[in-house]
This record gives structure tokens, sequence and C-alpha cells, in this order.
């Protein structure tokens, strides 16, 4: 099988990481903060090596990551414990349902004013955000580093720093680009998941906060806290983390950050990306073939459609053959009335960084022409 989906869930995963997850359920089997046994403290070791390599990926000392049980669960956190009833709310067209649903659903709760900002030749302009957010002051301009549809990378520092200069608090979705790109952009938050190009196992995710921002609980629960207390803390990280960690997932992670640092990221990226300009010229050389490939810095995301078959009868056609691939909507509504593909989706083609050139020519020769 030729693995073409990065983009969803990283595969296989680097040997490190499934052998860490499978120490802790044959040798380790406790959680970092229930208890003051060794087995206990070898586990509050790897946990807070994960927290202090992934908060400087951000530029944040580790007690300011807060484990999650993915993406979808920070984006919801912060949204609800940020947002007030009443507030202005600006967002872009390029957002995934992780952020999507939950502004939807706070709109009606707690009547909020949503803004997006829309997709402006596959990008977001520099000039819009600027006028939106001097115009409309927002609370919270919550936005993708990456669009998970096109691979469009967006100038994250420049628009954290629009919306500072707006007295608007940022919150960034870096699920598709942690491990890939750097993430110390200058927001206030940021939402992402382990198990894509960290390279780290499903299940988990994290809310990082800046220095100094506090946000109120959103669930209570179990902390560890060595203290008999009824009130659930409100100190980072523990704030956000009630109920039992997923501590193997988390020692995952910690191996894959330390894969990464030994494969480096720069390499790893460069790498995916050659791949995927070799796809892109590929298919612009299939007469049936439309792509979507915007200008400007990019993630290795390659989406498209086939003028005589349905995406998702390709993505079929492509699984027969060999290679996994996604098609669809790829969770992400917004977008796809901007690409003229909101009845079917594309076909997304997106490489990992051990995928070969063998490959590549693999997957163009079962793409139709």
């Amino acid at each position: 099988m030729i693995y073409l989906d990065h983009a969803a869930t990283s595969f296989p995963k680097p040997p490190s990481v499934v052998a860490a997850i499978q120490r802790w359920y044959l040798e380790l089997g406790v959680s970092a903060e229930r208890g003051d046994g060794s087995r206990c403290s070898e586990v509050r070791r790897e946990v807070d090596a994960a927290r202090t390599a992934l908060g400087a990926l951000a530029g944040v000392r580790g007690d300011r990551v807060a484990f999650t049980s993915g993406a979808t669960e920070s984006l919801n956190l912060a949204l609800r414990a940020v947002l007030r009833d009443g507030d202005v709310v600006l967002t872009t067209a390029f957002e995934h349902s992780s952020v999507v649903r939950p502004l939807q659903a706070l709109q009606r709760q707690r009547h909020l004013r949503l803004e997006i900002l829309p997709a402006t030749s596959g990008t977001l302009s520099l000039a819009a955000a600027r006028d939106a957010l001097q115009n409309l002051r927002p609370r919270l301009f919550v936005f993708t580093h990456a669009s998970n549809v096109t691979g469009a990378l967006f100038d994250a520092p420049a628009l954290c720093e629009l919306a500072r200069q707006a007295g608007t608090m940022t919150l960034l979705d870096v699920s598709q680009t942690a491990g890939l790109t750097a993430i110390d952009v200058g927001a206030d938050l940021l939402a992402g998941s382990a198990h894509k190009a960290l390279h780290g196992p499903q299940g988990l995710g994290f809310l990082i906060a800046r220095p100094g921002l506090e946000l109120p609980p959103q669930k209570q629960g179990g902390t560890g806290s060595s203290a008999a207390v009824a009130e659930h803390p409100e100190h980072w990280p523990q704030a956000f983390e009630a109920g039992t960690p997923n501590s193997p997932a988390i020692l995952g992670l910690a191996a894959a950050l330390q894969w990464l640092q030994e494969r480096g990221i720069d390499n790893l990226r460069n790498g995916a990306l050659a791949r995927a300009e070799e796809l892109a010229a590929g298919l612009r050389r299939k007469p049936g073939v439309q792509l979507f490939w915007p200008t400007g810095p990019r993630l290795p995301v390659v989406s498209f459609v086939h003028r005589d078959f349905d995406p998702a009868e390709l993505g079929s056609m492509l699984d027969a053959a060999g290679i996994h691939v996604r098609s669809g909507f790829h969770c992400a509504p917004w977008i796809h009335a901007a690409l003229g593909t909101a009845t079917a989706g594309t076909v997304r083609m997106s490489p990992g960084p051990d995928v070969s050139a063998d490959d590549i020519r693999q997957a163009l020769a079962a793409v139709a022409d």
C-alpha cells in the first residue's frame, strides 16, 4: 500500500513511537500524577519531556502545554473559555469542522456575531484581515495555520500581529503545521493534534497558552492533585486536564518529538514537499485533471478533481490500485464553495517524508488521463 494521506494521520509511525507506547502497556501502566512510586516518577519524566519539547516548538515553557484528547477538544475548550455573550468573532473560509461546528453552536447559544474572511486567490488577504480587525474589533480571531484542502500556508506571524494591534485575542489551529513548520508565531493560544506531522498517536492533542493567559476551566474532575480540595484547579495546565490522561499516547508523543529532532523538521518537510511537487507536476499533464495549487508558501498537500470521475469513485479506483488517498470534503465545509467543489469535494494526496519518487510515479499512473 502506498500511503498518501499524511494530512489526516501520519503513517507508519516511527518504531520508537510504537516502542514507547508498548512500554507503557507492558512495563509502566500508571499515570504521572496518580502516585509517588518509581513507575509514576518514570511516567512523569516522560510527560514532562513531551511538554518541554512541544513547548519549545511553540516558544513557551512546558508548563504552558495542556494535553487533551485531540485538536477538536482543544478548540472546543478554548472557544468556550474565551467567548462571551454577544462577542464578535473573526474566522476564515479555510477552517476545519473542529472550528466551524463549535462556532456555529456558540453563535446560537451566545448570540455571537460571526465574520468570515473569504478565500482570496486561494489564500488569506492580509489587507482584508487588517480591515476586518480594525473595523470589527473582535474579541477573538480564530484561524488555521494552513489549509488541509489546498495546502496553502498562511502568514500567521503577520496575522497575529494585526490582531494584537486591534486588541484581539488569537486562537491558531496548528494541526496541519506542527511538525512541518515553525509554530512560534505570536498566537495567544495554539491548538493541535499529535497524530499528523508530529508523528505521534491518535487520541491526543494539546492546547498551548501564552504566559500570563489564564482561562476558566471548561470541565472539572480529577487531576491527581495531592491537595484534598473540592474545587478544580484554575492554574495552567491542570485547569484543562481533568480526568485520567492518555499516558501511553503522551509517551508516544515524547518519542515522536525526539524522532523529529533527530530527523530535522526542515528535512522532513522538504522531502514531503518534493514529492508533492512531483505529484502536482504529473497531475498537470493529465488533461482530465483540475488541480488546486495556490501560489506562495504551502504544505505537502495536493487536491484535485477529474472531469470524468466523482472524487469518491476515483478514491476507490486508487484504493484498488493499492494507493490510499482521501476523497470528499476533508472536514472543511466552507472552502469548497470558493473552489467550486461543493457538490462532491476533491481527491487529496498528501505524501509523508518517506514516500519515494517511485511511489509517486505509481500513484500518477493510477490516475486516469
